[in-house]
């Protein structure tokens, strides 16, 4: 007689988070994978209460998650789904939602074996440090030095670590000693789903500043476009019109048309000229 073995139910608690996470990619129209290294859970609360109304987080496993995401339009986000990871669950731009994560986070004291979030720079100037022992921790990290009044000074400033590579022991005491805290902390998208795209966290990285600088500089070129072709905008035809006035005015007072407009220009014009015939004659 054949027997079957009955497939073992997930736990309730597992359940219970699929149904979450099946329920919430019904109700929101995006969803991002989050990366939670280096967080701190206090972190995640401050952003959850400001965030409150408008993203859902959701803590996952990451075989649930990729299991709930299966035969979904949110499917392609599983392969982002690795390590320590949350879902967030929204309806804005997911553009608008990286701007205030960036803005939300901190920076750490570093430890050996962290992963340099950004180039690491250790400023010119007194370290605070007197002269020792700590001077062949500086050799070694090739950052330039001098004694002065018995401290320690950096002599310019020093890139210790490019973004991406790995922080020594030496160099996380010594950037540990002169208190320098480098690694970027918070809340990183992995990847987001916006309007049937997958979109990568570089992709949502925005300069405000570069952008801001780039809007006024395309509506200077336009405004001096259209300016140059006389276009009737609200914006330009005041300016347009005060300058063919202004033309026509001088056209008129050299060719001495009498106006209301003319008459005071035309008679100081001549006065002008009539007293620098004078001077040439005498």
């Amino acid at each position: 007689m054949r027997t079957y073995q009955r497939k073992k139910d997930y736990p309730l608690r597992k359940k219970e988070l699929m149904q979450k996470i099946k329920k919430n990619l019904d109700s929101h129209k995006n969803l991002a994978v989050v990366s939670l290294y280096k967080l701190r859970s206090i972190q995640i609360g401050e952003l959850r209460k400001k965030l409150n109304e408008q993203v859902v987080f959701l803590g996952v496993k990451n075989k649930i998650a990729e299991k709930a995401m299966k035969s979904t339009k949110y499917e392609k986000l599983s392969e982002f789904i690795n390590g320590q990871s949350l879902l967030m669950f929204f309806d804005m731009d997911p553009f608008e939602l990286n701007l205030m994560l960036e803005k939300n986070q901190v920076y750490l004291p570093a430890k050996a074996g962290d992963i340099a979030t950004e180039d690491i720079v250790v400023p010119a100037g007194n370290t605070g440090l007197q002269a020792g022992p700590v001077l062949s921790e500086f050799k070694e990290l090739k950052i330039p030095t001098r004694i002065e009044t018995g401290s320690v000074f950096v002599t310019k400033d020093t890139v210790v670590a490019k973004k991406g590579e790995v922080i020594s022991d030496k160099l996380a005491s010594l950037l540990s000693k002169l208190g320098i805290k480098p690694i970027k902390s918070g809340l990183s998208i992995k990847a987001a789903y916006f309007e049937g795209l997958v979109l990568k966290g570089e992709d949502l990285k925005i300069d405000v500043e570069a952008y801001r600088n780039h809007v006024i500089e395309s509506y200077q070129n336009a405004f001096k476009l259209a300016y140059t072709l006389e276009l009737p905008y609200p914006e330009v035809l005041s300016l347009v019109i005060a300058d063919r006035y202004s033309k026509a005015k001088r056209v008129a007072v050299e060719a001495g048309v009498y106006t209301e407009e003319t008459i005071k220009d035309i008679i100081a014009d001549r006065e002008s000229k009539a007293s620098t015939l004078r001077s040439l004659v005498k």
